[in-house]
């Protein structure tokens, strides 16, 4: 069973109410955010939208209207 909550000043309070007998034990995980985990360990890995994106063979290249306008034509 997976639970979510928050932290609020230093408790952990879960979003849905649930009635679980006295003692028992749980563990509570921190979730990681584009920031890294809450606790400020590693960041996440890059990759995960690997082959889902196209970019044309010329993106790096600025059209030449726009070279001309800023001056980078010789």
């Amino acid at each position: 069973m997976t639970l979510q909550g928050h932290v609020r000043n230093g408790v952990v309070v879960l979003d849905e109410p649930l009635a679980i007998p006295e003692g028992t034990l749980v563990r509570v995980e921190t979730m990681e955010t584009a920031q890294g985990d809450a606790q400020g360990g590693t960041r996440r890995q890059g990759g995960q939208y690997a082959g889902q994106i196209w970019m044309a063979p010329d993106f790096d290249q600025w059209p030449a209207d726009i070279q001309e306008a800023l001056g980078m034509t010789p």
